[in-house]
């Protein structure tokens, strides 16, 4: 079955959405409906047969569910986290100056 706008849009419709599916250059995005205010509402696809019909309502339900996330508040605290991950703490630091130092008296001649 060749998919459609109208086919993926008709079956948003029946899972109780009220946002539509449209093209845009190199993409697709949802928009109306509870798509409205998303920060986050792309499908990075060339064409509509790149995904099947399950894939792009799946992406719709991905993309609801991240930004009712983003809407929260939620990712910004996890992206703080990763921000932060593998990042030495204060007390590392101190510690590695430290090093640092004492390695710089062992090679400097007296």
């Amino acid at each position: 079955m060749r998919i459609s706008l109208k086919a993926i849009n008709g079956e948003l419709e029946r899972l109780g959405s009220n946002a539509l599916l449209a093209k845009g250059d190199g993409y697709f995005y949802f928009l109306g409906g509870e798509a409205a205010d998303w920060l986050d509402r792309t499908v990075r696809v060339p064409t509509l047969q790149s995904l099947t019909l399950e894939q792009w309502i799946e992406h719709f339900r991905l993309l609801r569910e991240k930004n009712q996330e983003l809407l929260a508040g939620k990712l910004g605290d996890r992206r703080d986290r990763d921000a932060n991950a593998g990042k030495p703490s204060a007390q590392h630091k101190r510690v590695g100056r430290r090093d640092q130092a004492k390695e710089r008296k062992k090679r400097s001649p007296r």
